[in-house]
């Protein structure tokens, strides 16, 4: 008996698209004969045709998805039958110490490991990699849920709005470099917010407010085979908190005001995480800018060790230097050029960080036209939240934080103190020799 044909997927594509959906009457029935053409032009069955017109369900009065995929739905299904019974289950019983690598795993469950990557490639079981998360206090925990119901409003009765690899190649590169020192870092400030609705322009406002370096422009001091001195050449800048302030004072709160929507609100939360160098929100240059105009502003610490709280540390931040690695920097300039144009194309646990990010399936739904602009909160998980919220004393879970985050802080200071403290010679600054005193080392200096 001959083999039946098995068709590609573009060949079923073809048979649909090419052949059925042309030869439609009237956008709704297929004419008398049609299924058995087909079959004849690709050397088919007839009800080989039949099947793909039946699973293609075609709708043309849906414009979003006149009919579904027809792809073969082999691969996955066929094959001979698994030899080892019950391999997940085992899996289980291997020591975590002897689960690191294929070959241990094999050896502690008496299998071959090429037949145990076969399993693992049929999803039998899965690997993952386990990431270091930051340790949370009680007054940490009680911060990140007060700053989720935050950002939480009513929308009705039961539901409520949430607001270097290379491949394919013979043999990596070999680079080198005489120091960690000398590879080229360039800090930079990103402003983002959600992508919305423009009503005014009747467009879609990306959400990209800006992106600045902290850079000057200094003349060179020596002379070089790339460059003379006095070139003017580009140097990266120490981000101090004066710095900061500046950058947003001059660019990141007037590109706010420039490009944000204007059917908006006018109440923007300019979220920031606690690196030193961040202004405090009560600063009275920060809230004079903020409230200029009839804008209502704020910035806020987002909550200590709650990197999860931030989209940009979630993956923007990754997605745009990956972009940017694409493009060779041999400099500064090259640097800021890859990076300005990357930019262009880019509370289940009692508010615990031990919690798994649901699969939202945005690319079917986006397929059908149905994506959400906001996330949808459960009013139950909210009431939870607000129950476990008002049993907590959150005033005074915020002084608590406030100190530990002071106290980081003096920590933090003391030790660049400590940094600058020399070991010979003659102190000619006071607060080292304080310092020096306080701790009982000034017989050492």
């Amino acid at each position: 008996m001959r083999a039946k044909k098995d068709l590609t997927d573009n060949d079923r594509t073809a048979i649909l698209q090419q052949q059925l959906l042309a030869r439609m009457v009237d956008h709704k029935t297929l004419p008398r004969g049609a299924l058995a053409d087909v079959a004849v032009s690709f050397g088919v069955d007839r009800s080989t045709v039949r099947r793909i017109w039946h699973r293609a369900t075609v709708d043309l009065s849906d414009k979003l998805r006149p009919c579904q995929p027809v792809c073969s739905r082999k691969k996955g299904r066929s094959g001979r039958n698994l030899k080892h019974d019950s391999v997940a289950a085992r899996l289980k019983l291997v020591p975590k110490a002897r689960r690191t690598k294929f070959r241990s795993i094999a050896a502690a469950m008496s299998m071959p490991k090429s037949t145990l990557h076969d399993y693992y490639r049929r999803g039998i079981f899965v690997k993952y990699s386990s990431t270091v998360k930051p340790a949370l206090t009680d007054s940490n925990k009680a911060v990140r849920l007060k700053w989720a119901i935050d950002h939480v409003h009513p929308a009705g009765p039961t539901r409520l709005h949430l607001r270097q690899h290379d491949r394919l190649c013979p043999s990596p590169p070999h680079r080198t470099v005489k120091s960690k020192t000398f590879i080229t870092k360039v800090m930079f400030l990103s402003a983002v917010a959600r992508p919305r609705w423009d009503h005014d322009k009747d467009e879609w406002f990306d959400g990209k407010i800006g992106t600045w370096h902290f850079t000057e422009r200094v003349p060179a001091l020596r002379g070089s085979r790339n460059r003379p001195a006095g070139s003017m050449v580009t140097k990266p800048v120490s981000v101090t908190r004066e710095v900061y302030t500046t950058m947003l004072l001059d660019n990141a709160i007037p590109a706010i005001k420039a490009k944000w929507p204007q059917g908006e609100t006018k109440g923007v939360i300019i979220q920031q995480d606690n690196a030193k160098p961040h202004v405090p929100p009560s600063d009275p240059r920060i809230v004079a800018a903020c409230t200029g105009g009839g804008w209502a502003m704020q910035v806020r610490f987002q909550p200590p060790n709650s990197p999860d709280l931030n989209v940009l540390d979630l993956g923007f931040f990754r997605a745009l230097q990956t972009l940017q690695e694409r493009n060779y920097s041999r400099n500064i300039d090259d640097i800021i050029a890859a990076t300005v144009e990357a930019w262009q194309d880019v509370m289940r646990v009692e508010s615990n960080n031990c919690y798994k990010i649901p699969h939202m399936k945005k690319a079917k739904l986006a397929a059908v036209g149905m994506l959400p602009e906001v996330v949808c909160v459960d009013r139950d998980l909210f009431d939870d939240g607000c129950r476990l919220l008002s049993a907590t004393d959150i005033d005074k879970k915020i002084d608590e934080l406030a100190l530990e985050v002071a106290q980081a802080m003096d920590m933090s200071e003391f030790s660049s103190q400590m940094e600058k403290l020399s070991v010979d010679g003659e102190l000619d600054d006071d607060i080292d020799l304080d310092l020096a005193l306080l701790l009982g080392i000034d017989q050492l200096l």
